[in-house]
């Protein structure tokens, strides 16, 4: 069965457009301010329900119970803390002035006012603490590590509401939680299965999601590449969408697979962002979550399968789907993994998208095995990694 949101209900703040035409005629009067990139996304994710129960940034009580206890006030598993920290530079006579109970503007990608923040509390946000909890490392080279020198170091809690949804390059594929449930109940769907991604499908990926498909207990996939904020070296959005379009049209039945895109900064942060992105595609109405070796890792500061091993620790209500690390085998002919493959690892062809990279950047040939041509094409036609 579709699984309930998470915590019981479906958090929606989106206001109507009545009443989001009513409330532009008043932002003028009110203090504002633009929050990271990072926060930027996670305030439209609140408002669409897919960090539901969250209704807003987190206070500090909640904030440092997901820090010391991977769980909400509440008692339910959470491993990322969802927090407002605006930068001090940009920011810092609106965070100085504004107390609890005001109404403050939140601005978006465009410099436009998008969602408004009830402000219910501030506090301090210690930036090292914050990283070795989360990330386990105070590792300026981790990226996200990296990244918190754009963070203030006072957060704003409080309920947001959004005014409306951000444009984003992948807007024909953003769906909601509660669009993406009545897609699923209209195909006739009990049983999803979520698919995390933030690269263009190569073979092992779709080794993976080829044999989820082949079981009983699942009816569909759910193929939702992470597209906000990624690190440098990464390829683009636009690009990882592409990709994903050809292959997904090509390749896959279209009453057995979804294609959706999911617009947030992504955590790379091992076991903890595994956890947190299969609570989120409970939300969006997955029973099963697909996790590949090293899911949401990086660099080597993660074991590789402790994004397995969390599930046994917090049930968060989805059926993990656990896959080991997959490769093409000359031998074998095809995509395989240490469970099925007898062969030694000479034979072993390497999918890892830095391979694909060194082609790319050498203008050698994709090989098929690895790669489907017309995914191959789409990552020949032009600039396709971040700089």
């Amino acid at each position: 069965m579709i699984p309930d949101p998470y915590g019981g209900r479906l958090v929606k703040t989106l206001m109507s457009e009545a009443e989001a035409e009513k409330r532009l005629d008043e932002l003028h009067e009110l203090p504002s301010l633009r929050p990271v990139v990072d926060q930027v996304y996670d305030a439209d994710k609140i408002g669409v329900g897919a960090y539901s129960p969250l209704e807003g940034f987190m206070g500090e009580d909640e904030y440092l119970s997901v820090l010391e206890k991977n769980t909400l006030r509440s008692g339910l598993p959470w491993t990322i803390p969802i927090i407002l920290t605006p930068n001090s530079k940009t920011d810092s006579r609106v965070v100085s002035e504004v107390k609890p109970n005001d109404t403050v503007v939140l601005r978006g990608l465009n410099d436009e006012p998008f969602a408004l923040l009830e402000l219910e509390e501030k506090f301090g946000f210690n930036k090292s603490h914050y990283a070795e909890k989360v990330y386990g490392t105070k590792d300026a080279a981790h990226p996200n590590v990296a990244d918190l020198v754009e963070f203030g170091e006072v957060a704003l809690a409080g309920r947001v509401r959004l005014i409306h949804r951000l444009n984003v390059p992948s807007m024909k594929y953003e769906f909601t939680p509660e669009e993406t449930r009545e897609r699923f109940k209209r195909m006739g769907w009990r049983s999803v299965a979520g698919y995390q991604a933030r690269n263009p499908p190569h073979t092992a990926h779709e080794y993976i999601q080829r044999v989820t498909l082949e079981r009983e207990d699942v009816d569909a996939i759910f193929i939702q590449p992470v597209v906000g904020k990624l690190k440098r070296g990464d390829y683009k959005p636009e690009v990882i969408m592409k990709a994903y379009e050809v292959f997904v049209k090509n390749y896959y039945p279209e009453n057995r697979v979804l294609l959706g895109s999911l617009s947030i900064a992504m955590r790379y942060a091992g076991p903890k962002a595994s956890l947190f992105l299969a609570i989120v595609r409970r939300n969006y109405g997955c029973s099963h979550f697909i996790v590949g070796r090293d899911q949401a890792g990086v660099g080597n500061y993660y074991d590789p399968y402790a994004c397995h091993r969390i599930f046994d620790e917090y049930d968060v209500g989805v059926i993990p789907l656990r896959y080991q690390e997959t490769f093409y085998c000359r031998i074998c002919g095809w995509m395989a993994s240490s469970k099925v493959c007898p062969h030694p690892e000479e034979y072993h062809e390497s999918t890892s998208q830095t391979r694909i990279r060194k082609l790319l950047t050498e203008g050698k040939p994709l090989p098929t095995e690895i790669l489907r041509p017309e995914v191959a094409e789409v990552l020949r036609s032009g600039d396709v990694i971040n700089q």
